[in-house]
C-alpha cells in the first residue's frame, strides 16, 4: 500500500502539473496569436517597404544614368555648336572649299554677335559665284561640316552676260558657345564622311550637255591626251587620258573649261567645238586633240603643227584650217 501510496502521489503530482500547464496555455495561447499576429504583420509592412526602398534605388541608377548621359550630350551639343573652331577658321574653311570647287566669291559680310542663352549667334551674308554643280557640291561640303550652320535665306539667279554661271546669295547663322568647351571623346566614333557626288541635272540649263565619266568637263584641254580610239558600228569613242586615268569619250560629252563639246571623233582626232563670252558676245572654236604618236612615227599634216605626242591644236572657226594659238 505505500508503494501503491507514492505511485499515487507521483502520478497525481504530475497530472496536476500537466493540468496547471494546460490552463496556462489556454489562458495565454490567444495573446500569443494576437503577438504573433502582431509580428507578421510588422514583417510584411517591412517587406513592402524594402521593396519600395529597392525600386526607388533602381530609379535614382536609371536617373543618375540618364543624367550622365544627358551632360554628355549637352556637352557634344555645346562643343558642336563651333566644333572647337573660331571665326577665323569658319573663313578659312569657307575660303578653302569655295577654291576647291573653282568658285569666285564676290562679296562677305560678317555681322554682330547676337547674345543668347549660354551661347550667341553670328550672321553672315555670302555671295558667291560659280556653276550650278559646284556650288551644289560646295553647299553640301561646307554646310555639312561638324559645328552648326543654318541657312536662313538663300537666293539663285543667273549672272547677267554669263551664260552658265549662277550667283547665290545666302545668310549663315554660326554658333558659338558663351565658353570654351573641350574636345569631345565621341570624336572618334564619328563615321568618315563620303565624297560628294554632283548633280546630274542643272535646273537652271535650257539644254544640257553631257558630261564625261570623271568629270572630264573640268579638266583643261592641254591636260589631255588621246591614245587610242574604239569603233563599233561606224560610231568611234576616243581613248583619253587624264593625269594617268583612262577615260572613254562619246559625241556629245562636254571637254575642257570653255563649254567644249565633243562634236567629231575619228581614228585620229577629237574635234572639242568651245564657246567663251568675251566683249560682251559669244565666239566659237575648234580644238582638235590629235592621237599620241612614238617619237619615231611622227607625222605632220598641213593643218597640224609639230608635236611628239598628240597634242591639243585650235583650228579658225571659219574651218580654212589655219591653226591659232590658245
Amino acid at each position: 500500500m505505500a508503494e501503491r501510496s507514492a505511485r499515487f502521489r507521483w502520478g497525481a503530482s504530475v497530472g496536476l502539473g500537466v493540468l496547471v500547464l494546460a490552463l496556462g496555455c489556454g489562458l495565454r495561447l490567444p495573446e500569443l496569436r494576437h503577438a504573433q499576429g502582431q509580428v507578421n504583420a510588422q514583417y510584411e509592412q517591412l517587406s513592402e517597404e524594402h521593396s519600395a526602398k529597392a525600386a526607388q534605388v533602381r530609379e535614382l541608377a536609371r536617373m543618375r544614368a540618364a543624367l550622365v548621359a544627358t551632360q554628355q550630350a549637352l556637352h557634344v551639343a555645346r562643343w558642336r555648336l563651333a566644333a572647337g573652331e573660331g571665326m577665323s577658321d569658319l573663313l578659312d574653311s569657307l575660303a578653302a572649299s569655295g577654291h576647291e570647287f573653282g568658285l569666285l566669291f564676290e562679296r562677305l559680310d560678317v555681322h554682330e554677335a547676337v547674345e543668347q542663352a549660354h551661347y550667341r549667334t553670328i550672321p553672315l551674308d555670302v555671295q558667291v559665284v560659280g556653276r550650278y554643280a559646284a556650288l551644289r557640291l560646295w553647299l553640301d561640303e561646307w554646310l555639312g561640316q561638324l559645328r552648326l550652320l543654318r541657312v536662313s535665306d538663300l537666293s539663285m539667279n543667273e549672272v547677267d552676260g554669263r551664260p552658265g554661271l549662277l550667283r547665290v546669295r545666302l545668310r549663315v547663322h554660326a554658333h558659338h558657345a558663351d565658353a570654351t568647351t573641350p574636345a569631345v571623346a565621341s570624336l572618334a566614333d564619328l563615321p568618315a564622311r563620303a565624297a560628294p557626288v554632283p548633280p546630274l541635272v542643272d535646273p537652271f540649263s535650257a539644254a544640257p550637255a553631257n558630261v564625261a565619266p570623271g568629270e572630264l568637263g573640268r579638266v583643261p584641254l592641254a591636260q589631255l591626251e588621246m591614245v587610242g580610239s574604239l569603233a563599233q558600228g561606224g560610231a568611234h569613242e576616243a581613248l583619253l587620258l587624264s593625269a594617268g586615268q583612262l577615260y572613254r569619250v562619246r559625241l556629245g560629252d562636254r571637254l575642257g573649261r570653255d563649254e567644249g563639246v565633243v562634236v567629231h571623233i575619228d581614228e585620229q582626232r577629237v574635234d572639242v567645238r568651245e564657246r567663251w563670252f568675251v566683249a560682251r558676245e559669244w565666239h566659237e572654236r575648234t580644238a582638235v586633240l590629235t592621237l599620241r604618236k612614238p617619237l619615231d612615227q611622227e607625222v605632220m599634216d598641213k593643218d597640224e603643227k609639230a608635236m611628239d605626242s598628240g597634242g591639243v591644236r585650235l583650228v579658225d572657226p571659219a574651218g580654212d584650217g589655219s591653226p591659232h594659238s590658245g
